[in-house]
């Protein structure tokens, strides 16, 4: 059965405002690293078009959908409906794709579960995905639209008994989480910087059966990720017996994002997230947080190696069409205003790291342990 990798020509011409966090190009970067690399075929690529409305209300109010649909449409919202909706506040800016881009997300995450409720495929990689903080009738965190909250939502309705929802992002699934809390269907671990927007994910809230959060501290390694893995992710993943993962991929724990202050290197995200792989056959890798566009766009390419059970690619080296690609982004940010750092750009993996496992780390995981009694 063939995995499949879902895009759309929505995110090669959409760009939020000039200054936004999220002013660069992500997705069809990834989409094209995998291409250049010959490690896919056109087959396995689908393109995708927004959600419909009906889709969306499924979680979304639709007073909201519609607010969000006319922000696009005028590239405007009276203020009343800018603080009902909180869409035009902050960094939840009107841009030209304020509903188109994330709908398209939407829908790609809401196919991607029918298509293995179907048996069309068992793995998927939907890149733009990972909106974890949209909420049912406000933009939060950069999130208009909760694709990952309808996903699982498609799968309930579809017939999955048990989710398993694993969040890497530098920042805490809130939405999610509130969305599922005590679902008996649905089980969500985070593992997320402490002290860090939006400031939820407490280890308290592992009390909850289905939460099993994990908020590591700043500067948090890549021997501290493959700890939290194999002694508090996978004992308590076990107990679960999924029929389907879902895994937000978020890339900003890498060492070099700007929105995090956690140091993994490549090779620590990818073992996490292939170790977090043995868990389930059906399963649907999303993107999310990733601030850095050189870092974030070979991550999330190498996620394609990954679920194709071909991690040795990401020993290959890096060809000239790939390099050329990543050094043509454009990032207005301090770290590249003397040019971007040639190990960003060169190789596939990051040098490898000699750290040490924290008395910190190792409490947060035996917390957790304690309170599910494993």
């Amino acid at each position: 059965m063939q995995n499949f990798l879902f895009t759309s020509d929505i995110f090669k011409g959409s760009r939020y405002e000039k200054g936004h966090p999220l002013d660069m190009d992500r997705v069809w970067p990834s989409v094209e690293l995998v291409q250049l690399m010959g490690w896919i075929k056109n087959e396995q690529i689908i393109k995708n078009h927004p959600a419909e409305t009906d889709e969306l209300i499924k979680f979304h109010d639709l007073d909201y959908v519609n607010a969000l649909k006319k922000a696009e449409e005028d590239q405007y919202l009276p203020e009343e409906l800018k603080r009902k909706f909180n869409i035009g506040i902050g960094n939840n800016t009107i841009f030209s794709e304020v509903f188109s881009r994330p709908a398209t997300a939407a829908r790609a995450s809401i196919r991607a579960v029918e298509m293995i409720s179907n048996k069309k495929a068992e793995k998927i990689l939907n890149i733009s995905g990972g909106t974890h903080h949209g909420r049912k009738s406000q933009a939060y965190g950069f999130c208009f639209l909760n694709d990952c909250v309808l996903a699982i939502l498609k799968a309930i309705e579809l017939g999955f008994k048990e989710i398993l929802y694993v969040d890497i992002d530098a920042h805490h699934c809130d939405g999610v989480q509130d969305a599922f809390v005590e679902n008996e269907n649905v089980s969500i671990i985070s593992i997320h910087e402490k002290n860090r927007w939006p400031n939820t994910g407490l280890i308290e809230d592992s009390n909850i059966h289905n939460i099993a959060n994990f908020p590591v501290p700043e500067n948090f390694n890549d021997k501290e990720m493959d700890f939290i893995i194999k002694n508090g992710v996978i004992p308590f993943a076990k107990t679960k017996k999924p029929d389907l993962l879902i895994i937000q991929a978020g890339a900003d724990m890498l060492d070099g994002d700007p929105q995090s202050r956690i140091c993994l290197s490549n090779n620590a995200y990818w073992k996490a997230i292939n170790d977090v792989l043995s868990l389930c056959k059906n399963v649907i890798i999303l993107g999310g947080g990733g601030y850095n566009p050189y870092l974030t766009a070979k991550a999330w390419a190498g996620n394609w190696a990954l679920l194709n059970n071909k991690v040795d690619l990401l020993d290959d080296i890096m060809k000239p069409e790939c390099y050329n690609l990543l050094k043509s982004l454009k990032w207005n940010n301090s770290r590249v205003r003397n040019g971007i750092p040639d190990n960003w750009i060169s190789t596939w993996r990051d040098k490898k790291s000699n750290y040490k496992v924290g008395e910190e780390v190792i409490s947060i995981v035996d917390q957790v342990l304690k309170i599910k009694n494993i």
